[in-house]
């Protein structure tokens, strides 16, 4: 896998490099925006690093951009800009996830193999699945309890994708954080169920299709 890492300061450059290369990672970097969609016109690129203050543009500008041209490339966005508006400006321009400066590389590294599973996940399932009871549709969003339209949560509508996407599999509680809330909620197993509690109340009564299985997690009862 190549990596593209968009990043003006030298030090992190090849921490970053090195960082990845251990882990069999292939890297490129950039220190500009100028750069960066050089390398990215040259070279087959699959996912990108990008710092938001770079010397001659805006790291914001630079993800509208790449979301233009390159919209198929996840983004994991580097920064020091830790304010929840920065972040939220980030993800509404495409960003695939967003890490503060100072972190830690081994975080970095679960982060980009969780943007790779969740890339590979979503090219390899349909638009809409059927499944019993459940026909859920990906594309609007949209699940469909016995013909009767249900209002989801984001995170109750990507844990319903995960179900029905294996609809014969067993999911830890942990696994189920990890596809649906992601690394930054490990450990808060309690989230689950409670989410769990509230999607039944909504899917009743065919609130059985979401299965417990006690001492593990869940599954599709079908």
């Amino acid at each position: 896998m190549n990596i593209l890492i968009i990043e003006d300061d030298p030090s992190i450059q090849m921490l970053l490099k090195l960082s990845l290369e251990v882990e069999g990672f292939q890297t490129m970097v950039a220190g500009s925006a100028a750069a960066g969609m050089d390398t990215l016109a040259a070279q087959h690129t699959d996912l990108i690093l990008l710092d938001l203050m770079l010397p001659d543009r805006s790291g914001f500008e630079l993800l509208q951009t790449l979301q233009q041209h390159y919209k198929t490339i996840p983004v994991i966005v580097l920064s020091a800009k830790n304010e929840m508006n920065d972040k939220i400006l980030g993800f509404q321009l495409g960003a695939d996830d967003y890490l503060t400066k100072p972190f830690e590389t081994r975080e970095l590294i679960v982060r980009i193999r969780a943007v790779i599973r969740r890339m590979n996940t979503t090219s390899s399932t349909p638009e809409t699945i059927q499944v019993d009871k459940i026909e859920i549709d990906k594309r609007e969003r949209s699940l469909k309890v016995g013909g009767t339209l249900i209002k989801t949560t984001s995170k109750e509508f990507d844990f319903m994708w995960l179900l029905c996407s294996h609809p014969k599999a067993v999911f830890t509680r942990e696994q189920i954080l990890d596809q649906v809330w992601g690394f930054e909620f490990y450990g808060q197993t309690r989230s689950v169920d409670m989410m769990v509690n509230r999607l039944r109340e909504k899917m009743k009564p065919y609130d059985h299709l979401v299965a417990t299985v006690h001492g593990t997690g869940y599954k599709l009862e079908v």
